[in-house]
């Protein structure tokens, strides 16, 4: 049976039953305020299906097994039940209104508070803040295999060190500086490329139909759905030996490789797959806003990224019918040890990060390499990333001014008669070099050699004076262009200044 006859068969078969809320819809759920708000589930075809919220009701009817209405815009509530009547009623309880992000990405957004200790050991001794909840969709590679169980959970001793750590301090800033309800759609998967949580449409327009191609031609290892099955229950068999004999201290020499994953519609990396799987469950859930954390599986084609992020921002808004939703980047930090410091796969990652959120609207990025941690791909103090976000979306979306949000960037560098200028953007302040030798400054030779720079801020402190080298024309400068360094260069208002490499102009 192949993987969309199998859908099928699913659909059909809840096309018979009453009335449903979706699965994202359950107790401890929270709606987005000041916004109209849709609501959807299953049921019978013809079935009359009205949904109620306080005062609040709206009426549909069940169509194709599917249903969904809206409700009108709502202020912030603490909790109230949520009743559907159909044939039969279903009520859901403590559902607030407030504040709704759905924060995606890979492992470091996936990260959870109880991974990271001891920055949140803290949070953890305890926690009891039922206005902060989660929803963490299970990870399915799949969209044929069964959606396991999930639900909204408060953030008590119980679900706390399951929230994410990323979401849940953007979420704590957010709660502490508006007052209201806020409820994480966490929808992340770690170890997995861009291209699996995109729809094949935003992955054409992005250029990279090559991705689609090698898909279908390493699907084709298998003739059909079953013998793919059969392959994949075979890898389970030998991976769970496998993993028992390491346990049991078996030597890698004992031990050998690894069972190698068959690749197929099971694959979490596959392009399209996890947009179907995981994205589609929670689509169009209500929401203020995207935060999206991912890109260490894609440094390897960096030259790809900016493209498919790019498309990966307008899918979202398209899937949510809102072109103005806001979609928030934070840039990758540092890498797993096989990824050497000096080399630039992840600058590379970093710079399309920055030009895509800069270049689009109603986006912006946050830096977080600043604490990262050497050849750890995951940095455990979450914490002042989570409140980036959260200061970017107070600035960008609720209108705090005084927010220190959206980081510092190059925005070009100009030659002088005795100086390459170096000249920002979104500054917040004046220029401060925290260590005044700007080590990972450079600047690009005519024969393409790169050379330490020194440099220091202008008097004004809104750019950088980089010192020229003797008897000769710069090309270029950057700064912090490696897979992992420190930083040095910093706003007034304490954000790092993106790394950069830039030309210089005349």
């Amino acid at each position: 049976m192949t993987p969309l006859r199998f859908l099928a068969l699913v659909l059909l078969a809840g096309s018979a039953r009453a009335a449903e809320f979706a699965p994202v819809f359950t107790d401890n759920a929270v709606l987005q305020r000041d916004m109209p708000v849709t609501v959807w589930g299953s049921g019978r075809d013809g079935e009359k299906v009205t949904v109620e919220f306080g005062k609040h009701q709206a009426t549909t009817t069940a169509q194709n097994g599917r249903w969904q209405l809206t409700l009108p815009a709502m202020p912030a509530a603490e909790g109230a039940p949520l009743r559907l009547r159909g044939d039969n009623v279903v009520e859901l309880n403590n559902v607030a209104v407030g504040e709704v992000w759905i924060c995606s990405g890979q492992s470091n957004m996936e990260w959870r508070l109880n991974q990271s200790s001891p920055f949140t050991d803290a949070v953890l001794a305890a926690p009891n803040e039922p206005a902060i909840r989660q929803i963490k969709v299970p990870l399915r590679p799949y969209a044929g295999d069964p959606l396991p169980a999930f639900a909204w959970t408060p953030f008590n001793a119980k679900s706390a060190g399951f929230f994410s750590g990323v979401a849940f301090f953007f979420a704590a800033k957010l709660h502490r500086e508006l007052g209201v309800p806020v409820g994480l759609v966490n929808c992340s998967f770690g170890g997995t490329p861009i291209e699996a949580w995109m729809s094949r449409e935003a992955i054409t327009r992005a250029g990279s139909q090559k991705l689609l191609e090698d898909d279908a031609k390493k699907a084709a290892a298998y003739p059909d759905a079953a013998a793919y099955e059969k392959a994949w229950q075979s890898y389970l068999v030998a991976r769970k030996a496998w993993d028992a004999a390491q346990k049991a201290g078996k030597t890698p020499a004992e031990l050998g490789p690894q069972p190698a994953e068959p690749y197929g519609f099971r694959t979490k990396g596959r392009p399209a797959g996890l947009r179907e799987s995981m994205l589609g469950v929670i689509t169009p859930y209500t929401a203020r806003g995207v935060l999206w954390y991912q890109g260490e599986n894609n440094a390897g084609r960096p030259q790809d990224y900016a493209a498919l992020l790019t498309q990966l921002i307008a899918s979202f808004r398209e899937d949510w019918r809102r072109p103005d939703l806001p979609v928030f980047i934070g840039q990758i930090s540092s890498p797993s040890p096989n990824w050497p410091d000096e080399q630039d796969p992840y600058a590379r990652i970093r710079e399309a990060q920055r030009a895509v959120a800069v270049a689009t609207p109603h986006s912006g990025f946050v830096v977080s390499l600043d604490y990262g941690v050497r050849a750890q791909v995951h940095p455990p103090d979450k914490q002042p990333i989570g409140e980036r976000f959260a200061a970017l979306a107070l600035q960008k979306v609720y209108g705090r001014k005084d927010a220190a949000g959206q980081s510092p960037w190059a925005r070009e560098a100009r030659l002088g008669p005795d100086a390459v200028t170096v000249s920002f953007a979104d500054l917040g302040g004046t220029l401060v070099a925290r260590d005044p030798a700007i080590p990972t400054l450079e600047l690009q030779l005519p024969d393409g050699t790169w050379v330490p720079a020194t440099a220091k801020a202008a008097p004004d402190g809104q750019s950088l004076r980089v010192a020229l080298p003797p008897n000769a024309r710069p090309q270029a400068v950057r700064y912090a262009w490696r897979n992992f360094c420190p930083l040095s260069l910093y706003s007034a208002n304490g954000r790092p200044v993106s790394p950069w490499s830039l030309p210089v102009t005349p």
